[in-house]
């Protein structure tokens, strides 16, 4: 879709979106769906000409069907941007607690990739979203009560025949504390998947995907009989703070008398609200801010590390210090600016990139 064409889409479905949206005489309700991202960013650093870029880094469009009696309900999306269907799934709950998914959607691995980007701080994921298992055709159990969560799924390709891995994912939650003034909780995920073309790469971008740079990249791993992924995490909210932080590793088991490769990842986030507006905590995730009676802001401060460097593979290793602020207009549109140190190093090269951002957001 050429950039004329995709704003227009845009501004329409901005647009035509309005909160009454059930279908009259039909035996369920229709509400349509919108994640729009359009951002700014420039990339300084000694191995690249500096870079400012903007465009559309989310044109997402759907519709969700549910049902009244809230038994059901179907999703579905496209995105205009990266010209791929993120989610189609239908979600059935057969009783207070319990949930079955079954269609694309996102795997339940790791706190980082658990966060919706309609929630999260920063413009792009700690460096810990370098292990994800994101979206697949696949199907989930899930459920959720008093004391926690646990998500349970098997998995293969996506809807656009990228990816095609066979595996299973599960990430559990222990709810420690919850009253009106927040919530605490432990977690861990668990993953393990067999690629068809056994191939794997693993690699992270600096603070934003409007650039060529890669602060770490394998390559193409070859020979790959296995992925194994495992992480921790904790979240901790009171009133308008919030603090998170998680762990995770990646082991690719090799044949062909190749070395298995480890890699691993750990990031911390620190929010703090000014306006006194706090992140709510549901079902293992804390929730952004509500802007619901009147303007909302919110400051953070991110740490992240990860290192691929193992053996013959020189995957480089890098640390991040980042500040984000976030300005909540209304619960549907936000505008967040953030900035991102890297200190990175790849087979002998070192390279200390500054990363500036802006995006603003709608949602619905």
């Amino acid at each position: 879709m050429n950039p004329l064409s995709l704003r227009a889409a845009c501004f329409f479905a901005c647009a035509s979106l309005s909160p009454a949206a059930v279908a009259d005489g039909l035996p369920f309700d229709f509400s349509p769906t919108a994640n729009i991202q359009y951002d700014w960013a420039q990339v300084d650093s000694d191995r690249i000409a500096t870079e400012g870029e903007e465009g559309f880094r989310r044109a997402r469009l759907g519709f969700r069907l549910k049902d009244p009696g809230k038994r059901w309900q179907f999703v579905a999306e496209h995105d205009f941007a990266d010209r791929t269907p993120p989610d189609a799934y239908l979600e059935l709950r057969p009783r207070a607690g319990h949930s079955i998914r079954v269609g694309q959607f996102k795997q339940p691995f790791t706190l980082e990739d658990a966060n919706s980007d309609k929630q999260t701080a920063f413009l792009e994921p700690s460096f810990v979203g370098s292990f994800i298992v994101s979206r697949r055709i696949g199907a989930e159990y899930a459920r959720f009560g008093k004391h926690g969560t646990l998500n349970a799924a098997v998995f293969d390709q996506r809807l656009d025949g990228t990816s095609e891995s066979r595996g299973a994912s599960l990430r559990g939650t222990w709810l420690l504390h919850s009253d009106k003034t927040g919530a605490a909780h432990v977690g861990m995920s668990l993953s393990s998947e067999s690629p068809r073309n056994e191939r794997a790469s693993f690699s992270a971008n600096p603070g934003t995907t409007f650039t060529t740079l890669k602060s770490v990249s394998t390559g193409a791993l070859a020979d790959v009989d296995r992925l194994d992924r495992a992480a921790v995490e904790g979240v901790w909210l009171r009133r308008n703070w919030s603090l998170q932080g998680e762990a995770a590793q990646v082991v690719a088991h090799r044949g062909a008398g190749l070395a298995d490769f480890h890699g691993n990842a750990s990031s911390a986030l620190l929010t703090w609200s000014p306006t006194g507006a706090a992140r709510t905590y549901k079902r293992g995730i804390a929730a952004a801010p509500s802007a619901d009676d009147a303007m909302a802001w919110e400051l953070a401060l991110r740490w992240s590390a990860i290192d691929l460097d193992d053996g013959a593979v020189a995957g480089g290793h890098a640390e991040s210090l980042g500040f984000a602020a976030t300005c909540y207009f209304n619960s549907n549109v936000r505008l967040i600016a953030n900035i991102v140190r890297v200190d990175s190093a790849r087979r002998g090269i070192h390279d200390d990139p500054l990363v500036v951002g802006t995006r603003i957001q709608y949602t619905y």
